[in-house]
């Protein structure tokens, strides 16, 4: 059993900053795991050494990134400062450095290097970007055509005028999309949506999806192959059927007319507790230097089918993030001949279904 003491020292050693914990003279006397990392010394290395020794604030003459940063007003009241750490090598490593006072007697030193503070910030900016990126495109073409038709709709034939209004129509539609999809990833990030378990048959779930998806896969052959007595799968109805919506959505976007699409469900190999679901189209494939970025945010291919199609870049981030919140697996193949998504999830077995049904019932 951990004392007291070691319970601490297990929660300070897993935190993601380096922290130094000093006396009141700043003389380090504890320092963590990720402090070490970042330093290059060892506990034993630093223990008695005074922590200015490695880690100083810097001015904006010393350092070049805080050349480019204002610094706060009021340095005593300040959240943090910017400062360089000297490891062990005589590098010296821009950081941010948050430090707080504990009963007057022990200095309590954060050090984050700025590099990983400099990428959650460049992560943020290409966010905005390419958000910013999809909303213009629908925005400017509606208000081209809508600036069309209202000072020359009475010139143009009625042909013309509802062609018009068909585009403005879908950009809006489209516009609805993304909108849904960032709430949807906002909500799956934040871990606010709840995962309601039930056992799903499958084909009764699929023919739902294949029937909304009628409009869009009416050029494209659909077939189903689902293994004779295959249980139900335990999952949420609503986040498979969304599932299963994005991927057959995406095989039918992205493989040419007269090709085929199929679903095959078994038996996940090596595991008769888990049932997998293929989905396999006959499109234009993923690279292989894509298929690890594939379920990235905002990721499409380059090429000229994908070009013609509209989309966020947004719906197998989606997917995957789904699967996993039903404790699942998803995993893509892919070569010139096509892509074939596999969905690995939970099988029923007799006694869960039997019991969900008694509840169902009572």
């Amino acid at each position: 059993m951990l004392t007291r003491k070691d319970f601490y020292k297990e929660i300070i050693d897993n935190l993601p900053e380096g922290v130094a914990i000093c006396d009141s003279d700043n003389t380090v006397i504890e320092i963590n795991k990720n402090f070490e990392k970042i330093s290059g010394y060892t506990r034993e290395e630093l223990i008695g050494k005074e922590v200015f020794e490695v880690v100083r604030p810097s001015s904006k003459e010393t350092c070049a990134v805080c050349h480019e940063i204002e610094e706060p007003e009021d340095k005593q009241n300040s959240a943090f400062q910017l400062g360089e750490l000297k490891d062990k090598d005589d590098r010296l490593i821009c950081v941010r450095i948050s430090q707080s006072v504990i009963n007057k007697k022990n200095i309590i030193y954060l050090v984050i290097p700025f590099s990983d503070i400099a990428f959650l910030n460049q992560a943020h900016i290409d966010f905005v970007s390419t958000v910013s990126h999809e909303l213009r495109t629908p925005l400017t073409s509606i208000k081209g055509f809508a600036d069309t038709l209202l000072s020359a709709g009475d010139n143009l034939k009625k042909e013309q005028q509802l062609r018009f209004i068909s585009i403005i129509k879908s950009q809006i539609d489209r516009l609805t999309r993304l909108v849904e999809n960032l709430l949807t990833v906002s909500k799956l990030e934040a871990r606010s949506t709840k995962t309601i378990y039930k056992a799903v048959e499958l084909e009764k779930m699929l023919e739902s999806v294949l029937y909304n998806l009628e409009h869009k896969s009416k050029n494209h052959k659909i077939k189903v192959n689902i293994l004779p007595n295959l249980p139900p799968v335990w999952a949420d109805t609503d986040k498979l059927e969304q599932v299963m919506m994005n991927l057959l959505d995406n095989a039918v976007k992205y493989s040419v007319h007269g090709t085929t699409v199929s679903i095959d469900a078994k038996f996940a190999e090596n595991d008769s507790e888990k049932v997998e679901i293929k989905v396999k189209d006959q499109g234009v494939g993923i690279p292989q230097e894509f298929l690890s970025k594939i379920f990235n945010k905002f990721s499409r291919l380059d090429n000229p089918l994908t070009r013609e199609v509209q989309g966020t870049g947004l719906g197998l981030y989606i997917t995957k993030s789904l699967v996993r919140s039903m404790k699942g697996d998803i995993t893509v193949q892919s070569n010139e001949q096509g892509s074939t998504f596999k969905v690995v999830l939970s099988a029923v077995s007799p006694e869960t279904h039997t019991q969900q049904r008694f509840q169902e019932n009572n």
